[in-house]
């Protein structure tokens, strides 16, 4: 299977959000292409890139500080994640109520918003939706990421890129090892080009620590694990942060 690549016309497009103030210590987010840079950008790097951006739509406007308030939350699932808030909405619980019980799990440190690593705990929830809806229907791998980015075709995109893997060898819909080596591998090259990730164990040790119930393979929801340390990495680096340093506010 060869490999994925961007092209000169799918320059990421960044969502404008007017003028910004810088907010220490932080770094607003920069572009992650700059222009006229041809970057051989990979389908799931351009994934996760969207979602990036539209975590930012919502967490970059008032005040513009890269948090989530509950109400910049409630509205980017409404807006942006739809289909998973009608799937995953709980009997006799209305949407509203659905996604304060969300916020509340999401936000560990109680302090009334979000950053970005926690509403990772939310969008792996929307991702594992995805991937059920997957199945449930006839897959599109028409998507054209950079010049449509919604959550949506992002998540699309994620678990297409998954899909492509897990059929490889073995079990159907899962990863195996030598999978899951590949997929990184292929589409990942920037995650495992930092932070001494190029390690020959590295790779092995990530597999076993993402492999929850030690069977040797890994079901999607296994995968999200692995798809949480990608995303946060793309955040990282819109911001120019410190990719190999432990999550802090």
């Amino acid at each position: 299977m060869s490999k994925s690549k961007g092209a000169s016309e799918l320059e990421f497009a960044l969502l404008q959000h007017g003028h910004r103030v810088p907010v220490s210590p932080r770094k607003p987010p920069t572009e992650l292409i700059p222009a006229g840079h041809v970057s051989m950008k990979t389908n799931l790097e351009l994934a996760l890139e969207c979602a990036v951006n539209v975590y930012h739509q919502y967490a970059m406007k008032r005040p513009i500080d890269d948090y989530l308030s509950k109400t910049e939350f409630s509205k980017l699932l409404k807006e942006t994640a739809q289909p998973f808030l009608y799937n995953t909405v709980p009997p006799n619980t209305s949407i509203d109520d659905y996604i304060s019980k969300l916020f509340a799990r999401a936000d560990r440190n109680h302090d009334g918003r979000l950053k970005f690593t926690e509403f990772l705990t939310t969008l792996n929830l929307v991702a594992i939706d995805a991937h059920n809806r997957s199945h449930q229907g006839h897959r599109t791998h028409d998507h054209h990421l950079p010049g449509n980015c919604t959550l949506e075709i992002a998540l699309k995109t994620i678990v297409d890129v998954y899909h492509r893997y897990s059929i490889r060898e073995g079990k159907l819909d899962l990863l195996n090892f030598n999978d899951f080596k590949t997929l990184l591998t292929e589409q990942a090259p920037t995650f495992l080009q930092a932070c001494d990730r190029n390690q020959h164990d590295y790779l092995r040790k990530l597999f076993k620590e993402t492999d929850i119930n030690k069977d040797r393979e890994l079901t999607f929801e296994e995968f999200t694990i692995v798809l949480a340390k990608l995303t946060d990495d793309a955040h990282r680096i819109s911001h120019g942060d410190d990719r190999c340093t432990p999550d802090k506010d």
